[in-house]
């Protein structure tokens, strides 16, 4: 069984450095233009994945919440562009999408906020928590044309 098919199964993470080797593991898995969709609650670990992915995507820098920067970019072998949508509304959305620098790989936290976005969304998770603080993550694969 690939990976795909077992977070589209769902799969549980114990620890935050278990959530951040998952996301890694799925950030080899990611290409130029694809957009990353993270859905869960405040505190869930939507920025602690994202670490991993940027690993795997080759950036040493240190990832950290863009939830007042709104979105952050980071050069690796595949540039990756960070966006917490928390703050914004739908409106708003069109003017992010302008400074989206690509090729990369986009990562959005809080995506049901840009509704504009979601036709371009390529693979969406959702993280809870569940007993003991485990983290259950869980992915819905979407074959959707990218801009």
């Amino acid at each position: 069984m690939t990976l795909l098919q077992k977070l589209e199964g769902g799969m549980t993470c114990a620890t935050a450095k278990s959530l951040v080797d998952l996301g890694e593991a799925f950030g080899y898995l990611l290409k130029d233009g694809d957009i990353v969709a993270l859905r869960g609650d405040l505190g869930v670990g939507k920025t602690t994945f994202t670490k991993g992915i940027a690993k795997a995507l080759g950036i040493a820098d240190s990832v950290t919440s863009p939830t007042f920067n709104i979105m952050i970019q980071y050069i690796g072998m595949i540039n990756l562009m960070h966006i917490d949508a928390y703050r914004l509304d739908d409106c708003e959305c069109l003017e992010v999408w302008d400074y989206v620098q690509r090729p990369c790989v986009i990562v959005i936290e809080w995506p049901e906020r840009l509704v504009e976005l979601q036709k371009n969304i390529t693979h969406d998770l959702r993280i809870t928590i569940r007993k003991n603080e485990k983290r259950w993550i869980i992915l819905k694969m979407l074959n959707k044309k990218i801009l």
